[in-house]
């Protein structure tokens, strides 16, 4: 295989998890008729049902004990 041909494979690798991402994306807000609170709300429900945490909205946590912001 050459390099142009390597590269155009990756790509369309690419592109082929891409597409399924957005397939799967559609098809849970079409469920949910494609209304935001009620995708959120059945994600909390699977956080819930999980036991993980799913989303962590607080940022990064600060690694220095000193409270030192350098």
């Amino acid at each position: 295989m050459n390099k142009t041909t390597e590269t155009a494979h990756h790509e369309a690798e690419k592109d082929l998890v891409l597409r399924e991402v957005w397939r799967a994306k559609d098809a849970l807000s079409a469920a949910r008729g494609h209304d935001v609170d009620e995708l959120f709300a059945d994600l909390r429900v699977r956080e819930k049902l999980s036991g993980h945490r799913v989303v962590n909205l607080q940022g990064p946590q600060n690694k220095n004990a000193g409270g030192s912001t350098e």
